[in-house]
């Protein structure tokens, strides 16, 4: 029977480490540089809190411009804050937002998407992570915010009786060093408004000319690569 138990125990330890020998590791940094407090799980609510529905291979930036790859990410869309795994200890650890300049992360797709952390001066201030969308000249940036609100009530799968949701509250912004942030919504009308009276007429005949019509992100991403192309000012 021990002779069992002790087999047991040895295969375990065998395919421990053989998982964790088959997690890619970068040696150029420091693992012990990653601070941060163990993640506490959210509020088990409808909706969902994580822009990330899985863990993906991502990288950091920290403050000093060094930068940690083939980690595995998650991006807390409630919190505002980046979740590491750990596969060593098994551990997850939100991660130090002033430790950091940025991070990224591939999405299963294959698209990689890059954040960066930039202070906020308008309705609550503070230091965020905001989604580059596109970068230039003037940057067009998202913050992917969730929301914990009220709702009508409703059962979980244990039959309780709850009243709370996690609901999308995307902000988008216009941003450049010199004039700062200027909020703009994902739409035509939206999009158009963020130009003064005498740019808007030949900006509307430029969509019309590139077939774009704003329906959603994409297209309103493209829409502003388009616009910009062009040199029209963005009026703050």
């Amino acid at each position: 029977m021990k002779t069992r138990i002790s087999l047991i125990l040895f295969l375990a330890i065998c395919l421990n480490t053989l998982a964790l020998a088959q997690i890619p590791q970068n040696s150029h940094w420091d693992g012990e540089k990653i601070k941060g407090a163990r993640f506490m799980l959210h509020p088990a609510y409808i909706g969902f809190p994580f822009l990330n529905d899985s863990w993906v291979p991502g990288e950091i930036e920290f403050s000093d411009r060094e930068k940690a790859d083939s980690l595995n990410l998650r991006y807390s869309s409630y919190k505002d804050e980046v979740v590491y795994y750990n596969p060593a200890n098994g551990a997850q650890i939100v991660i130090d937002k002033a430790s950091l300049s940025g991070f990224s992360f591939i999405e299963k797709d294959g698209k990689t998407r890059i954040f960066r952390k930039q202070y906020y001066d308008g309705f609550i201030k503070g230091d965020r992570y905001f989604e580059i969308l596109s970068s230039g000249k003037i940057d067009l940036l998202v913050y992917r915010k969730v929301s914990l609100n009220s709702t009508s009530t409703y059962k979980d799968d244990r039959g309780t009786l709850l009243n709370m949701a996690y609901n999308t509250d995307y902000q988008f912004y216009f941003y450049s060093p010199e004039k700062g942030y200027t909020y703009v919504r994902p739409t035509h009308s939206g999009m158009i408004s963020k130009f003064n009276k005498t740019q808007q007429k030949p900006i509307k005949k430029l969509l019309r000319k590139n077939r774009i019509r704003i329906t959603g992100e994409e297209s309103f991403v493209q829409a502003w690569k388009a616009i910009e192309k062009e040199g029209y000012e963005v009026t703050f």
